[in-house]
């Protein structure tokens, strides 16, 4: 791999540091401070609609008490979950309005296996532009499976999430054919994400919280990271010499983005 490459700097739920997260407003704060892509949660709704939602009942966002509080959302209609307050008015948005809404590039997390289907056929109705920017992912191998098997031709291939490493993840990793694999920072270790490269696999690594992580992120030559604050995590990333000798272009983005906002 080389030190030329692109490093992906992404916003966790958009900004859910500073806004609510996995809603419109938090796309556009992550936008706004300079991130390369979102993360952000998908779901399908008992009428069919795809939705942006982290958990399974609204129990942990809403911001006022709603009859549907403890409702799992496969059970809900969309109009129902649309009474939902997130705070601030944020309603939980759909993935259509969320891909209208954004420009940059979007991890596609899949958080329940229902969604992988009716996920791979809407976007396959999208525009070409938009199938680039999407990175589709999951904890779950059948997920994923499923996702492909209904649409191979994802121009940014897949994700398989390892949350632990003495799993039988490489055998499913191969097997489904994903392109990134993500590991948390605080288990990777550099001789794997060696192992990775060398087997032609992009390494994102997450999350970064503080200067520790972005010197990890250095040392395990990571492809790209999350963060729950991205505006303060941009900071520490440009405020490192080496990460921004590394990856020049990302110092060049930055400097655009402050005489945007001076």
């Amino acid at each position: 791999m080389s030190d030329a490459r692109q490093f992906v700097f992404c916003g966790h739920r958009g900004t859910m540091a500073t806004a609510p997260e996995n809603t419109l407003s938090s796309f556009a704060e992550a936008e706004r401070v300079g991130v390369d892509e979102i993360e952000l949660d998908v779901k399908v709704t008992r009428d069919g609609e795809l939705v942006i939602l982290h958990d399974r009942t609204v129990d942990r966002t809403a911001a006022v008490s709603t009859p549907f509080l403890h409702t799992p959302i496969e059970t809900m209609t969309f109009d129902e979950l649309r009474t939902v307050d997130l705070g601030g008015g944020e309603q939980i948005p759909t993935f259509e309005e969320t891909l209208d809404a954004t420009s940059v590039l979007l991890q596609v997390e899949i958080k329940a296996p229902n969604a992988a289907r009716p996920l791979a056929q809407f976007l396959q109705s999208r525009p070409e532009s938009d199938q680039a920017r999407c990175l589709v992912t999951s904890f779950d191998p059948l997920s994923l499976a499923d996702f492909t098997d209904e649409w191979s031709g994802a121009p940014r291939g897949t994700g398989l999430h390892v949350p632990e490493l003495d799993t039988n993840w490489r055998e499913q990793a191969q097997r489904i054919g994903v392109s990134t694999i993500l590991i948390p920072l605080s288990i990777v270790t550099r001789p794997l994400v060696d192992e990775l490269h060398d087997a032609g696999y992009l390494v994102a690594a997450s999350l970064i919280e503080g200067p520790g992580d972005v010197r990890r992120v250095l040392e395990m030559d990571v492809d790209s990271s999350a963060s729950n604050a991205p505006e303060y995590a941009r900071r520490l990333l440009e405020e490192s010499a080496e990460f921004t000798a590394r990856f020049p272009d990302f110092a060049r983005i930055g400097a655009l983005l402050a005489s945007h906002s001076s």
